[in-house]
């Protein structure tokens, strides 16, 4: 199975219980173990001011038992019956949640964005970017998760948004896997940002036909190594906007993406990582 220990990091936030359903929904499908997470960060108040030597009088230790008991209800609340394991840490999430996924040997993080006000479309929040940027395992999110509640929970439609570098293989074969093991119908989507034909001229179109027949085969090529033979769709276009066409198009209940370092594994997706993820119509699984 691709995963078998999924961290969840809890914040008691309606995002948080928005994807309680998603996360029931993987750990049965995969027969995953879960780790409710929670990290507690030290008030800045408790440390006093230049203007106001005096801080306040604070105990971690009370505060990590107040929230042990509130992460215990939300375990017996949301996940009644189910076997998990409760984590309770100090430190900052941006920068922990990724640590602790390789203390725990995690291999699936699932949590919600946390754009705020009415930038919240333009941007993720900055514990989501933090795991995302760090995180050696799969992370898993939803950036509309108040919307969509329950739906996309099942996973019958996924789209693998995917570049034609060699490292893509491993996009593609990880896909068929999880296709596999869900009963997906699965489907490639590749973008060709210079083969936009809009408003372009005779020859613009040709170049931009020339340039998306050459990645229709080089995707063909991935797909004779891996062994599969996947519906393609290859558009050109700014990479999230051809990924969020695909993920409409094809009704999609997730959409998975590389995310690794570049000049390495993903190539150009990489840079757009944090895009797919906020525009997406759907959770995004990325590697």
């Amino acid at each position: 199975m691709p995963f078998t220990n999924i961290l969840f990091p809890v914040d008691f936030s309606e995002r948080s219980l928005a994807i309680v359903p998603h996360v029931k929904a993987a750990c049965a499908r995969f027969n995953a173990s879960l780790t409710l997470l929670n990290l507690v960060e030290v008030p800045a108040m408790a440390y006093g001011g230049l203007d106001s030597p005096v801080s306040l009088d604070f105990s971690m230790a009370e505060m990590k038992d107040c929230v042990e008991q509130q992460l215990a209800r939300f375990a017996e609340e949301q996940f009644p019956g189910i076997a998990l394991r409760r984590v309770v840490e100090q430190g900052d999430p941006g920068g922990c949640i990724a640590e602790l996924a390789r203390h725990l040997n995690v291999d699936l993080i699932m949590l919600p964005t946390r754009g705020r006000g009415r930038f919240r479309a333009a941007l993720l929040g900055s514990v989501t970017a933090k795991t995302l940027h760090d995180a050696t395992c799969a992370v898993w999110t939803e950036a509309h998760c108040e919307e969509t509640g329950a739906h996309h929970a099942e996973w019958r439609s996924i789209v693998c948004a995917i570049d034609t570098v060699p490292e893509g293989l491993r996009l593609i074969r990880f896909a068929a896997e999880l296709g596999k093991a869900t009963a997906a119908t699965v489907r490639l989507v590749h973008a060709v940002p210079g083969a936009s034909t809009g408003s372009g001229e005779f020859g613009d179109r040709n170049f931009a036909a020339f340039l998306k027949e050459g990645a229709r085969q080089a995707v063909a090529s991935l797909q004779e190594e891996a062994g599969t033979r996947f519906e393609v769709c290859v558009e050109g276009g700014h990479i999230p906007a051809v990924v969020r066409a695909a993920a409409v198009g094809y009704d999609a209940d997730l959409v998975i993406t590389g995310r690794g370092a570049m000049p390495h594994f993903a190539g150009r997706l990489r840079s757009h990582a944090y895009a797919i993820v906020r525009d997406m119509p759907c959770p995004v699984l990325s590697l």
